[in-house]
C-alpha cells in the first residue's frame, strides 16, 4: 500500500472574528492545486480512498484531487486529520483500508509532517516540511503501527511541472 500525504492548497488568511475552520481556498490556491493534482495523476499517485480533514480548505483540496482522478477515489472526512485530531484514531482508520493499493491523506501542517516522519522514521521529532499543495508518498510495510519507506517528497511547483 502507498500512503500519499497532501497538504491543503493556499487558503485565505485568518481574520478577526472568522473561525480558522471557515478559511477557504483562494482562487490562486484552487488554480495551483488543479495543476498539482494533474501532476499527481501523471506520476500515477491515484489512491483508492481520500481521507480528509473536515476543515473546508482540506475538503476543497480533496475535491480538486478527486476531480483530477476522474472521481475514482472515494472521500471520507476524518476528524483525526483536523489540526487537533487524534493520531491513534487516524491510524485505526488507515488500518480499515488494509486491502487498498493507495490511501491519500489531506490535511494540515504541522500534523501531516509529523505523521509522515512517524510512519517513515518511527518518530515525529523531525517532521517533513510539506508546502501548501505539496505531497509525499510512503510505501507502507506494516499497518500496526503504520511504518514504511519514504518514496518521494514533492513541492507543489514540481508537481505542477509534471502536469
Amino acid at each position: 500500500m502507498i500512503l500519499y500525504i497532501v497538504r491543503h492548497a493556499i487558503a485565505a488568511q485568518g481574520a478577526a472574528g472568522r473561525a480558522d475552520e471557515d478559511r477557504e481556498l483562494t482562487q490562486e490556491g484552487i488554480e495551483k492545486m488543479k495543476k498539482a493534482a494533474a501532476g499527481l495523476r501523471a506520476v500515477e499517485a491515484v489512491p483508492n480512498v481520500v481521507l480528509s480533514s473536515p476543515l473546508i480548505r482540506a475538503q476543497q483540496t480533496a475535491g480538486i484531487l478527486i476531480e483530477a482522478f476522474d472521481g475514482k477515489p472515494s472521500l471520507k472526512l476524518i476528524p483525526a486529520l483536523a489540526p487537533s485530531g487524534n493520531r491513534s484514531d487516524l491510524y485505526k482508520e488507515i488500518r480499515k483500508h488494509d486491502g487498498a493499493d493507495g490511501i491519500m491523506l489531506v490535511g494540515h501542517q504541522p500534523s501531516l509532517g509529523q505523521i509522515a516522519s512517524e510512519v517513515a522514521w518511527g518518530s515525529s521529532d523531525c517532521p517533513l516540511d510539506l508546502k501548501k499543495g505539496g505531497a509525499c508518498a510512503i510505501e507502507i510495510e506494516t499497518l500496526a503501527p503504520p511504518r514504511g519507506t519514504l518514496l518521494w517528497l514533492m513541492t507543489p511547483a514540481v508537481l505542477r511541472r509534471l502536469a
